[in-house]
């Protein structure tokens, strides 16, 4: 989705889980993952839980724990 948003990929989110079905999801991702987990009803789902938790909130965790690893 971040590479769709900055232009790198250029393809409608209908068709997201076509663009991991050549990736090594479970090495990008995690153990038991797979390409056809990753559609556009849980990239909405996923979106929606972002949203009601604040990007903010997960900004700020993120830089404060890459903070503590410097």
């Amino acid at each position: 989705m971040i590479l769709n948003g900055m232009g790198l990929v250029s393809s409608p989110l209908y068709i997201f889980k076509n663009f991991f079905e050549s990736k090594a999801v479970e090495n990008l991702l995690g153990e038991g993952i797979k390409a056809e987990y990753l559609n556009d009803d849980r990239l909405g789902r996923v979106l929606d839980k972002i949203y009601r938790f604040g990007l903010n909130r997960i900004f700020v965790a993120i830089a404060l724990d890459h903070g503590k690893k410097v």
